[in-house]
């Protein structure tokens, strides 16, 4: 007798799976995957996480906590597929020691993100939010002097995927690019006028400073008091990462002070950023984690995320036929 098997179950829990296109979901129906759409909006919420996922066999994640609480109350869960690239919201070490796989979709939003940083330093620069007509009858004059771009230092924490997707767009300003990444060598920058410096170099000599790391332990805070005062007095920082890669307190008193000139954030500690003194500075250009918020980038997250939930299925089976054979 034959068994035939019990196709297999994923709960999306990302709010933007699919947006684009319904793609991403099809491939999962026309690969047998059974799924359930929930599109959370209480990513926190561990324990309705866990109630949601219940016995699937895969995840489909957001910004959605995946910690010890909803691994321990969901045992047939064999895989979490990231929509997106960041994983500080899943505890890799237990999934590892589990044998849960994780997967993301690293090649996915890197032009996306790049886009919007450029744009963010540029509203800063250029005093966009102070100038933009807002009225059908306008006050005709600028509100201010601005800077340019052009002829700027910038300097890139970080020069994975996105970093240097940055830096090809800032080439065409003329600018000088400082690079901080510790995992790379000098021989990988390829990009014209860019030069790979310590963390400290970084900070003193840069107009512009942008954040491209991934967090974790080692990158929590990176951008504390301490490093704010090693930069130039005036500099803009740009934060298109994750929220806790910089000290708030720090930062909102250096953008107080005028030590800062600017800051330009699309990550926050806690999102949504609920009475974030921030928030209230004229200096904070603040967008609503929208990045990877693109027609493009959500298409290719969302096929990325589907193929993943596929292959790593399939690979189990496979793997379970041949143990069984």
């Amino acid at each position: 007798m034959v068994h035939q098997k019990t196709p297999h179950k994923v709960v999306i829990l990302s709010r933007t799976f699919g947006k684009a296109s319904d793609d991403p979901i099809n491939y999962l129906h026309e690969h047998g995957i059974e799924y359930e759409l929930v599109r959370n909006d209480r990513p926190e919420d561990y324990e309705w996480i866990a109630e949601k996922i219940g016995d699937a066999d895969a995840v489909i994640t957001g910004s959605d906590v995946i910690n010890r609480y909803v691994m321990d109350h969901c045992p047939n869960l064999r895989v979490i597929c990231k929509h997106g690239v960041g994983l500080d919201n899943i505890d890799l070490r237990l999934a590892k020691e589990r044998g849960i796989g994780v997967k993301n979709t690293p090649d996915a939003n890197n032009e996306s993100v790049a886009d919007l940083t450029v744009l963010i330093i540029l509203a800063l620069l250029r005093g966009f939010l102070h100038n933009a007509i807002k009225s059908s009858t306008p006050d005709w004059k600028a509100k201010m002097l601005t800077n340019d771009l052009y002829g700027k230092t910038v300097g890139l924490i970080g020069f994975g995927k996105i970093g240097s997707s940055v830096a090809k767009r800032l080439v065409g300003f003329d600018t000088t690019i400082l690079v901080y990444d510790p995992y790379i060598e000098s021989e990988a920058i390829v990009t014209a006028n860019t030069f790979l410096c310590d963390f400290d170099e970084v900070l003193s000599r840069s107009d512009i400073v942008s954040l491209h790391l991934p967090l974790d332990d080692s990158t929590y805070n990176i951008i504390d008091y301490g490093a704010i005062m090693k930069m130039k007095d005036g500099a803009i920082i740009i934060n298109t990462s994750r929220g806790c890669l910089i000290d708030n307190d720090a930062l909102y008193n250096a953008l107080k002070s005028g030590k800062l000139k600017g800051a330009g954030l699309d990550v926050f500690p806690v999102e949504p950023p609920v009475n974030d003194p921030l928030l209230t500075l004229d200096n904070v250009v603040a967008t609503p984690h929208i990045a990877p918020h693109t027609v493009e980038a959500n298409y290719r997250m969302g096929m990325g995320t589907s193929r993943n939930v596929v292959s790593y299925l399939t690979m189990l089976d496979k793997q379970k036929d041949e143990i069984q054979a």
